[in-house]
C-alpha cells in the first residue's frame, strides 16, 4: 500500500481529534483540546469551533497547530495508525461554510452537533496544512508535504446505493465518504475505514 493510501486511511479514520495551539493564558506553553472533525471534498481538516472556547481564543493571537488523529477502531493508540499535521488553522469563508457537502458530511460524522454551526457561538474551522507525519505499524515514520484522498461526490441516492449494498450490511452504520482508496463508514459513533485492494476510479467500482 502506497504511503498516500496509508495517509488517507489514517485521515479518514476518526471524527476526533487533539489540537495542540499555543496558550493565550499562559504564553510559551501549548494547550491540548479535544476538536470534532471531518475531511473537505479537497481533504482538507474541517472543525466546528465555538468562540469562547480556549482554543478559539489561542488561535485568533497564533493560527499554528499540531492536530493528532488516530483510528477510531484501535485501543492501543501506540500500536495504531495515526497521523500528526501541522499547520495553521483559520475560519472559513461564509460561502465555503455555507456549502451543503460540506455541512451534510460533517453532520453525518457528528449527528449531536446538528445545526451547531447556525448558533452565534459556533463556525466552521479549516486547517491549512504545512506537513503530515505518517506512523503506521512497523513501518519507518513518514514525513509527508501533502496527502491526495481523491474524494469522489457522493449524492443522496449514491449513499443510499452503497448503504443497500450486500457486501456492507453486515458492518451496520451508514457510508460518509467514499475516495480512490476505501471507503469511511460511522457505525455506532466510531469510523471505520474500509480499504480497497487497489485504488478505484468512481465509487461504482466499490
Amino acid at each position: 500500500m502506497s504511503m498516500n493510501a496509508l495517509a488517507t486511511r489514517a485521515l479518514m479514520s476518526c471524527r476526533q481529534a487533539v489540537m495542540a495551539s499555543q496558550s493565550a493564558s499562559v504564553p510559551g506553553f501549548p494547550f491540548t483540546s479535544i476538536i470534532p472533525v471531518s475531511i473537505s471534498m479537497q481533504g482538507e481538516i474541517i472543525a466546528l469551533l465555538a468562540e469562547t472556547a480556549p482554543h478559539t481564543k489561542n488561535l485568533l493571537i497564533d493560527p499554528r497547530v499540531s492536530i493528532q488523529l488516530h483510528d477510531d477502531l484501535e485501543d492501543n493508540w501506540q500500536a495504531a495508525t495515526r497521523l500528526s499535521v501541522l499547520g495553521r488553522m483559520r475560519p472559513m469563508s461564509p460561502q465555503q461554510s455555507e456549502s451543503a457537502q460540506l455541512k451534510e458530511s460533517f453532520y453525518l460524522l457528528h449527528p449531536e452537533l446538528d445545526h451547531f454551526d447556525e448558533l452565534a457561538d459556533y463556525h466552521f474551522w479549516i486547517l491549512d496544512s504545512v506537513q503530515f507525519r505518517l506512523v503506521s505499524g512497523i513501518d519507518k515514520p513518514q514525513w509527508l508535504d501533502q496527502i491526495s484522498p481523491d474524494l469522489f461526490e457522493l449524492t443522496l441516492d449514491d449513499r443510499d446505493k452503497l448503504n443497500s449494498d450486500l457486501r456492507f450490511q453486515e458492518i451496520g452504520g451508514h457510508v460518509v465518504q467514499a475516495c480512490r482508496y476505501g471507503l469511511q463508514i460511522i457505525a455506532n459513533g466510531r469510523i471505520r475505514f474500509l480499504s480497497v485492494a487497489e485504488p478505484v476510479n468512481h465509487w461504482v467500482e466499490f
